[in-house]
């Protein structure tokens, strides 16, 4: 538990303006003044930058360092606190014998108090040292430098990017030389990810105390690079209002399947059922399935069997019942309809709901459902009766606009997981899909009105529970993923995790690792292509 809290620490994913504050919050309630964070972040960066340079021998014991002299580092600053931290790691730097310049693109004069401090104490240590620093005037050109630090904005950028740091940043980035950047890259708003105008192109971004949500949504991925961590005091009382994180890539997913020793509870507690029968081991049922739609449900069904799932019941329209039976043997299928019925209509209902009152188990509802009329009113009457944990999936998430109430007024909202694509969540949220930001906001409004746990499909993946009051995002690419039939896989992964846990925020972060964990394993294969099945 301890460890686990440590972490998300470090997986916060703060605004601007969150920063800042936990930044004058620490400042002003514990005397630890602006100039000593600098100093401890530069301090910090510093040694993330030498590391840069410094990587481990290859197999024949040569350096991993190309340079045959130490490298020389150019330091491209503003005027704020995000100029003071390149300072502070110019000085350290410096002081290891690293050839250091600067590039001050708006000038000297009139540099924020600390920066100020921090800059004079740089060219101090160099007359002790009697080690120049160059303050270039104006760009020196690629050759002269090994590195390029971007010290220009920092989090409070607003505006548009405008001349001259502007035509600075095209230079930077057409100088081929490896970027690291500081806190965020200058050009790249720190709430929303997006350009503002032009921004760096950064090799490495190091943030300063916690992370920054704009480094990973928008255009903040291709910006950021590689994000690292540089740690900052601020006592975790001040970070309390921060609910957006990371999704903890620590975690191992199959660790939350195993079922506690027979007769005990895994913390030293009795059981009631030794779990001697597969009904006890975890049940899923999945409902889906139309004309042309027959794979969908039958990929979430693998899905949660492959977790190790007691039964998988896989109820699906009679039509479809020899395409059904001859795949697949291990799940329990049950046609529903006459023999004739392609899809699933109202009058479906009463049995369905009778067959999911034999078995306990979740359900997952949606995966190649379709979207006739005449599934609409048995969608709804299945999401409103059913008394269990639901997944909400695909087609079956159309037939709850504008009858939200159905899931407001379950006596269980919060055992209810939504998992729309920016398609679907439009629908639903009444609004045209935006940027990653928008979209993060408009699901993160619907979960909270719904009351139901909400995964948000696209790059990235986030999650959103109105009860944790918290919210998730995926820290990898999740493009990969955009193809038919991975997303019923996941409906089927969050169902399994579902039935084991008891945890819909848990599931959701389980299930996502879980797929990326088995999506590389099968590119490490060799696989050009990964597809549904490999995830099962």
């Amino acid at each position: 538990m301890m460890k686990t809290a440590i972490r998300h620490q470090d997986l916060l994913l703060a605004s601007g303006e969150q920063s800042r504050e936990a930044d004058r919050r620490t400042i002003e309630s514990y005397g630890i003044t602006g100039d000593t964070l600098m100093e401890i972040a530069g301090n910090r960066a510093a040694d993330l930058i030498m590391d840069f340079f410094m990587e481990e021998p290859d197999r024949d014991g040569q350096s991993g360092n190309p340079f045959s002299e130490m490298p020389r580092v150019l330091f491209v600053c503003g005027k704020g606190n995000n100029a003071g931290d390149a300072f502070v790691i110019a000085r350290i730097l410096m002081g290891y014998g690293f050839s250091v310049s600067l590039l001050p693109v708006l000038g000297t004069d009139r540099l924020s108090p600390d920066a100020q401090r921090n800059f004079d104490r740089l060219i101090r240590l160099s007359r002790e040292m009697e080690s120049e620093v160059t303050v270039c005037q104006k760009w020196p050109g690629s050759d002269h430098c090994d590195l390029i630090v971007d010290g220009i904005f920092g989090t409070g950028l607003e505006r548009a990017v405008d001349p001259p740091v502007s035509g600075m940043i095209d230079r930077i980035n057409r100088s081929e030389k490896p970027v690291v950047a500081l806190d965020i890259p200058s050009g790249i708003h720190s709430d929303t990810g997006e350009v503002l105008g032009c921004a760096v192109r950064a090799e490495k971004t190091i943030q300063f105390g916690i992370q920054k949500l704009g480094c990973y949504i928008g255009d903040g991925p291709a910006y950021s690079g590689e994000r690292l961590m540089s740690r900052l005091p601020f006592p975790p009382v001040f970070k309390q209002l921060i609910r957006a994180r990371l999704l903890d890539m620590s975690l191992q997913p199959m660790r939350a399947l195993r079922l506690p020793e027979r007769g005990h509870d895994g913390r030293g507690g009795r059981i009631k059922r030794n779990r001697r029968h597969k009904y006890d081991n975890g049940v899923v049922h999945v409902i889906g399935g139309s004309s042309g739609l027959t794979g969908a449900p039958m990929y979430a069904a693998q899905a949660a069997w492959s977790l190790g799932m007691g039964a998988v019941t896989l109820l699906h329209p009679a039509a479809w019942s020899l395409a059904m039976e001859t795949r697949a043997p291990e799940l329990i299928k049950r046609p529903v309809g006459d023999t004739d019925s392609e899809y699933f209509t109202g009058d479906d209902a009463d049995g369905v709901l009778s067959l999911l009152e034999e078995k306990e188990g979740v359900v997952v509802i949606g995966p190649g459902i379709g979207r006739r009329d005449e599934t609409a009113s048995f969608v709804r009457r299945i999401i409103a009766e059913f008394a269990g944990p639901i997944i909400i999936d695909a087609d079956a998430l159309h037939f709850i606009n504008g009858f939200e109430h159905i899931l407001s007024e379950k006596g269980h909202p919060g055992q209810v997981i939504l998992t729309p694509h920016p398609g679907e969540l439009a629908v639903l949220g009444g609004k045209k899909a935006g940027t990653d930001h928008e979209r993060l906001m408009d699901a993160s409004a619907l979960s909270e009105r719904l009351g139901c746990v909400l995964l948000s499909k696209g790059s990235p993946t986030t999650v959103h529970s109105p009860s944790d009051r918290q919210l998730l995002v995926t820290p990898y690419d999740t493009t990969v993923f955009s193809r038919a039939g991975f997303g019923d896989t996941l409906a089927g992964h969050l169902a399994a995790f579902l039935s084991r846990t008891g945890d819909p925020f848990a599931s959701c972060e389980l299930a996502l690792l879980h797929g990326y964990q088995r999506i590389n394993e099968a590119a490490a294969s060799g696989k050009a292509f990964p597809e549904p099945s490999d995830l099962t």
